[in-house]
């Protein structure tokens, strides 16, 4: 009888710490859920605040939608490009239904073109610019622009030079500025630049002009920009052969068509290049929160013998932000 009421008292005892203790379970786990709901929800927070919005991931693409001007600088695919050629190659994905890639020419010349939205300046690259590809690099300068009057133009004052390896190399050249001339009798383009020099452009192959037909009627063109360090050197010790290779150390990063540099992507074939590279006229930081427009323009002025000029070919640019993780 004792043995039975004190099992009844202790399970009477027991069922009442089994209430207590579910009680105390629900309010326990009612604060933990609390608790877990703040910390994703600041988890995410944080989230929102690293990645770009949601309504710009899913609404544009990442790719160049449109090209605003386009010049090829002479070069030896002058014959071979359109009349009408206006960088058409360069809007889109690279390489798809039978796409090829776009030739800048020679020394100057250049792509104009923009996103459909404004790429972020974040922390790591921004921008993607493909290559020919190729293997063989021949560096094209970039420049950006932000549409601050968004009129959708690229007519927001001075182009931001993203600043390359080669910026203060004491080869390099700001504010050059270069004038082709139209072959006479001769069948050769001639030149003149802005530091007292003038020459001939000798093609070692392919003897069709090299005035672009694109030009029109024109006499002469005029290009301006950066001019970079030869990117090759003959190597032979024959003066009957030659041999050329690349010079070693140069164009590490910021430049398109660069191969196998400290910024070119071999999955994407693509150079990465960061927006917080760009600068002002004077070197100094840019410090632009975003772009909207890029321009890239064949660096190199330079007939390297058999390979002829050094002309930067691209295929398009994209938004690495928009772009598939995976891909890369």
């Amino acid at each position: 009888m004792n043995a039975v009421m004190r099992k009844k008292r202790f399970s009477i005892f027991d069922f009442r710490f089994s209430i207590l203790s579910l009680r105390l379970s629900v309010d326990l786990i009612f604060k933990v859920a609390i608790i877990v709901a703040i910390l994703s929800f600041t988890s995410c927070s944080k989230n929102l605040v690293s990645d770009l919005p949601k309504n710009e991931k899913s609404g544009h693409s990442p790719y160049i939608t449109q090209v605003f001007d386009y010049q090829y600088g002479p070069g030896q695919h002058a014959t071979l490009i359109p009349l009408d050629e206006k960088g058409s190659n360069f809007i889109g994905e690279p390489w798809i239904g039978g796409k090829s890639f776009t030739s800048l020419g020679g020394w100057g010349g250049y792509v104009v073109a923009g996103f459909d939205h404004a790429v972020s300046n974040t922390n790591g690259p921004d921008i993607a610019i493909y290559t020919q590809p190729s293997v063989s690099s021949e560096p094209g300068v970039v420049f950006v622009m932000a549409d601050n009057n968004n009129d959708g133009l690229p007519n927001d004052g001075a182009w931001f030079e993203i600043k390359g390896s080669e910026y203060n190399h004491p080869e390099t050249i700001h504010n050059y500025q270069i004038t082709y001339y139209k072959p006479g009798p001769s069948g050769l383009v001639t030149w003149k630049d802005n530091q007292g020099k003038s020459g001939t452009l000798l093609p070692e192959f392919g003897a069709e002009s090299w005035w672009w037909t694109g030009y029109g009627d024109k006499t002469s063109v005029e290009f301006s920009g950066v001019k970079l360090p030869d990117a090759y050197f003959n190597s032979s010790k024959d003066p009957l052969i030659e041999l050329w290779l690349p010079r070693t150390g140069l164009f590490r990063y910021g430049y398109a068509e660069c191969y196998f540099n400290e910024d070119y992507n071999g999955l994407l074939k693509a150079n990465f290049l960061d927006i917080s590279s760009a600068v002002d006229a004077s070197g100094s930081p840019a410090n632009l929160t975003k772009i909207n427009f890029i321009k890239v323009q064949s660096g190199i002025f330079q007939i390297a013998g058999w390979l002829n000029e050094i002309s930067t070919e691209i295929s398009g640019a994209a938004d690495i932000h928009l772009l598939d993780k995976n891909s890369y």
